[in-house]
């Protein structure tokens, strides 16, 4: 097992974008560690140059995010039996503790769920996503609804009505990770002329990716969602920044919404998340 430092985190940004779509969520987090934003991560390799896995996992478990709370582990893996090495590796999971193994690649998941059995660990198929990506602008059917209405990045002050609205939010842990991608992420958001709070938002994870699209009930079916999808697709293609997002398989409004954008995705690949252990609930 070798940690990566800043040569070879910057070796492996190039690198893995021969890879895409399955190294998209951990070249997305080596993305934002290159530059610079916060992160709490550690990046491993079981060899290199020639790595066959490279596994983002957290420096301090426990953390108070929701990327500490929930101990998650990104994953990227050539083959089944790579992924299967790096988890038996010591040092790497800790077997006593909840953990949340993410973007694994469902034709490598028996691995996953042969090392929990192994060892006796509690296990569940948390998710299954698709991964859609825009790659150029030409690709972007842009679309902007937002006449009559500001458009404008998040400021630290929506944080709790984002949180609140999160399916995977709602407690404190999960406040200090959008507070976290509010302050150090691009974000975008749709507010009513006189109006102090938003109506509708999209951020970026510390994975790059996009997410947490929402829209007030009360607004919904006005295109706010396609228009701050296609402003931030295209301010992001600027910057030189990936532009993709997990969507879970099942959620046939959002795949509908980012095809009619013009991304993609590779009908072969699947992104498992994946539960090691039992989550203590929370009082």
């Amino acid at each position: 097992m070798i940690v990566l430092r800043t040569e070879e985190l910057k070796q492996a940004e190039s690198v893995l974008k021969q890879f895409f779509p399955e190294s998209f969520k951990v070249y997305g987090c080596i993305f934002n560690i290159n530059r610079g934003k916060p992160h709490n991560l550690q990046v491993i390799a079981d060899q290199w140059p020639d790595f066959t896995v490279i596994v983002c996992k957290p420096k301090v478990q426990g953390a108070n995010d929701r990327e500490g709370d929930f101990n998650i582990y990104s994953i990227y893996s050539k083959s089944k039996a790579s992924l299967r090495k790096i988890l038996d590796t010591p040092g790497v999971i800790n077997k006593d503790s909840f953990t949340l193994l993410t973007g694994i690649d469902i034709r490598h998941l028996e691995a996953a769920q042969e090392f929990a059995d192994q060892h006796g660990l509690p296990w569940r198929k948390q998710t299954v996503m698709k991964v859609f990506q825009l790659q150029d602008e030409s690709q972007l059917r842009f679309y902007n609804s937002s006449a009559g209405l500001r458009v404008t990045p998040l400021s630290t002050a929506h944080a709790h009505l984002v949180n609140s609205t999160w399916k995977y939010g709602g407690d404190g842990n999960s406040y200090n990770s959008v507070l976290n991608y509010i302050s150090h992420n691009p974000s975008l958001c749709v507010m009513e002329e006189g109006g102090t709070e938003p109506v509708s938002w999209l951020l970026v994870y510390q994975h790059a990716a996009l997410g947490l699209l929402y829209t007030l009930p009360q607004h919904r079916r006005k295109g706010h969602g396609r228009s701050l999808v296609s402003l931030i697709a295209k301010l992001l293609l600027e910057r030189g920044h990936p532009v993709y997002c997990f969507v879970e398989e099942d959620n046939n409004t959002s795949c509908k919404l980012f095809t009619s954008l013009g991304f993609q995705h590779s009908p072969d690949y699947r992104a498992v998340w994946f539960e090691l252990n039992t989550r203590e609930a929370k009082t």
